[in-house]
C-alpha cells in the first residue's frame, strides 16, 4: 500500500500527497549526487549530525594492488570526521535489495579497505569537482570550516580505511523487512564499521514533489556498541596518540614524537593529553606551584603545533619582541620555516627534521629556554 503525507499551504488548503516509484534508479542516484543532505545526517547523528563530500558517483572498487576498479560503487562520500561511506542504491522493485546487494556491499568494504589507494580518492574528489566547474580547494575548505588542515584530513581518511572504519549505507525507495533485519544484525556485529539502510520516499501532487528520508538499522545494541563513534570527544592517552601518529606519518615520526614526550617526562616538564573528536593531541609544557598548565607546543596528527596564540599570554612574550626571537630560533631548526605573519595566531610544522639528533637537541634547548624565560618575568 503506498503511503501518503499532507501538506497544508498558506490559504489553508490541504494537499494530499500520494507515495510515487522513481521512475529509474538512476534518478533516485542523481538525486544524492545534487543534494546529499538527502542522507539525513542528524538520523544518523542526532548528537553530530554528519556532513557529507561527494567525492565520486559510480567510484571504483580494485580487487588488488594497484588493480583497475572490478566494481563501481554508486556512491562515495567522507564525512566531517573522514569516515567514507560507501552508498548503494536500488530501487525497491529490484528484488536484490536483499542478499545479493549486502554481498555486494561486503565486497565493496572489504576490497576498499584493502586497495584503495588515497591519491585515487582525492584524484576523484578532483574529478567530481572539475566535472561540475568547482574549485576542489574551495569546496574542501568550506566543508572543513578551518577545522582540521586539509592534508590532515586526507592523512585521516587513509587511516580510517586501514582501520576498517567505514560505513556502509544501502539506499531505496522502500527497505524491505528482511532486508532491515540483516542491516541491523550487521550494524550491531560490525565495528568500527557502521552499516546502515536509509529510505528516501518520493511523495507527489499537484505538481508539487517532497522527499522524505528515514534511517533504519540503529538498534539500541548498536547504538551502545558504536558509542565511541558518536562524535563526542574522545580521552586520549599516551598509547592512543602515538598510535595515531603511526598510522598517519610511519615509523620515523612516531620515533621523533616518542622522543620528545619522553624528554618532557624526563625533564619534569608536563604533558597532557587533549580530548579531540578526530586527533589526538600531546600537549607539552610544563606545571606552575599554583598548578596552572602552560602549553608550549602540541603535538598532533604527526605534526608539531606552536601556538604563539597561548605563548603571547605569558610574559614576556606578550612583546613581540620576544615572539620574534622565538620564531627565529625555530626557523634555525632544519625544515622549519615560519613566517612572521604567525606571531599570533598557531602554525604547524613537520617533525621530519627533528629526526637528526643535532636539531632534535636544538628543538629541546628552545623549550627550556621558553621555561626559564616566563618562569623568570612571571615568577611562577
Amino acid at each position: 500500500m503506498r503511503g501518503e503525507i499532507f501538506l497544508l499551504k498558506e490559504n489553508n488548503e490541504l494537499l494530499e500527497m500520494r507515495e510515487q516509484k522513481y521512475d529509474s534508479e538512476d534518478l533516485l542516484q542523481s538525486l544524492l549526487e545534487d543534494y546529499p543532505n538527502l542522507i539525513s545526517g542528524n538520523q544518523i547523528n542526532p548528537s553530530f549530525p554528519r556532513k557529507w563530500l561527494l567525492i565520486k558517483r559510480e567510484m571504483g572498487v580494485p580487487d588488488k594492488e594497484q588493480g583497475t576498479g572490478r566494481w563501481a560503487l554508486d556512491h562515495l562520500f567522507l564525512d566531517q570526521d573522514a569516515i567514507p561511506t560507501l552508498v548503494e542504491v536500488k530501487r525497491s522493485t529490484d528484488t536484490r535489495t536483499r542478499r545479493e546487494v549486502v554481498a555486494q556491499m561486503l565486497d565493496y568494504a572489504a576490497n576498499s579497505a584493502q586497495y584503495w589507494e588515497l591519491k585515487d580518492i582525492i584524484e576523484s574528489f578532483q574529478e567530481t569537482c572539475q566535472s561540475k566547474g568547482e574549485d576542489s580547494d574551495r569546496i574542501i575548505s568550506n566543508f572543513l570550516e578551518s577545522t582540521i588542515t586539509p592534508d590532515d584530513f586526507w592523512e585521516l581518511v587513509n587511516a580510517n580505511i586501514r582501520q576498517g572504519k567505514i560505513r556502509l549505507l544501502f539506499i531505496a525507495d522502500s527497505i524491505p523487512p528482511e532486508l532491515q533485519r540483516i542491516v541491523e544484525f550487521l550494524n550491531e556485529q560490525m565495528n568500527p564499521a557502521e552499516v546502515l539502510a536509509m529510505e528516501i520516499k518520493q511523495y507527489t501532487g499537484q505538481n508539487l514533489k517532497t522527499l522524505v528520508s528515514r534511517v533504519v538499522g540503529q538498534t539500541m545494541k548498536a547504538i551502545d556498541v558504536k558509542a565511541s563513534r558518536s562524535g563526542k570527544p574522545r580521552v586520549w592517552d599516551r598509547e592512543s596518540v602515538l598510535e595515531q601518529i603511526h598510522l598517519l606519518k610511519g615509523e620515523e615520526i612516531l620515533k621523533v614524537a616518542e622522543d620528545l614526550i619522553l624528554w618532557c617526562e624526563r625533564n619534569e616538564f608536563t604533558v597532557q593529553y587533549g580530548g579531540g573528536q578526530r586527533e589526538g593531541s600531546a600537549k607539552l609544557g610544563f606545571t606552575s606551584d599554583s598548578n596552572d598548565f602552560y602549553k608550549l607546543f602540541d603535538i598532533g596528527a604527526g605534526r608539531l603545533w606552536v601556538p604563539f596564540d597561548f605563548i603571547k599570554t605569558y610574559l614576556p612574550f606578550d612583546q613581540i619582541e620576544y615572539r620574534k626571537e622565538l620564531l627565529k630560533r625555530l626557523n634555525s631548526i632544519k625544515g622549519f620555516s615560519i613566517k612572521e605573519d604567525k606571531l599570533d595566531t598557531w602554525t604547524a610544522l613537520n617533525l621530519n627534521g627533528l629526526s637528526d639528533r643535532n636539531e632534535f637537541d636544538k628543538f629541546c634547548a628552545i623549550f627550556e629556554w621558553l621555561y626559564y624565560e616566563i618562569q623568570q618575568y612571571s615568577k611562577i
